[in-house]
């Protein structure tokens, strides 16, 4: 569960620059984009909770793989 949270985190982070770099081009406010951000934050903090150990930054990749089935955990 941790690390569907993680991975979840970490694409909503990234969607959040993407949506506000569309969002001030449409000279909007990037609402939508701070709502993204807060949701992966909220989603790490979560993952880290549920977590047994710490996150470190080479937790990512493996998360992805664990996730999309790439090898098992």
């Amino acid at each position: 569960m941790s690390d569907l949270l993680l991975v979840l985190g970490v694409l909503l982070c990234v969607l959040s620059v993407v949506v506000a770099v569309v969002q001030l081009l449409q000279t909007r406010p990037p609402r939508a984009a701070a709502i993204c951000l807060v949701a992966g934050i909220v989603a790490l903090f979560a993952g880290a909770a549920l977590s047994p150990e710490p996150f470190a930054p080479g937790d990512i990749p493996a998360a992805f793989g664990r996730v999309t089935g790439q090898y098992g955990a």
